[in-house]
């Protein structure tokens, strides 16, 4: 008996209809892929969707990888699929704008990075939003 019915049911209905593999339909051919996990859909899980969603916020990699359960490779494969993509566009609640407020205010040396490591987040992350913050005070 077969791991995977649905599968193997999909293959033999496809064997039937259009004899030889190298004739049947590209769509056929992905969907059975899709069955068998060989064609991952990332674009809409709940699990890629919320770690996209902990990229714009700055968490760090190991941060993402220890909260949502998965490789390390996945989580960097998505922020590289967003920055190639322009996706890429950080944000932060207005909690995330007093936190970074107050490690400026609080720190002895609070650079960029020291203020990222604190927060566990992206020193990029800490700069963008620190000149958000210094937009803001400018207005």
């Amino acid at each position: 008996m077969a791991a995977n019915e649905e599968l193997m049911d999909k293959i033999r209905k496809a064997e039937s209809e259009y004899g030889s593999s190298d004739k049947w339909p590209d769509s056929i051919v992905e969907e059975l892929n899709r069955i068998a996990n060989r064609l991952p859909d990332i674009t809409h899980t709940e699990n890629v969707l919320m770690i996209r969603r902990m990229i714009q916020h700055g968490f760090d990699n190991y941060q993402i990888v220890e909260a949502r359960k998965v490789s390390i490779g996945h989580v960097r494969h998505i922020r590289l699929e967003m920055t190639r993509a322009g996706e890429l566009d950080y944000e932060a609640t207005p909690d995330e704008l007093k936190q970074i407020q107050y490690n400026v205010s609080h720190m002895l040396n609070p650079n960029n990075q020291v203020i990222a490591t604190a927060m566990g987040r992206k020193k990029d992350w800490v700069r963008c939003m620190r000149e958000k913050l210094r937009e803001a005070d400018n207005e």
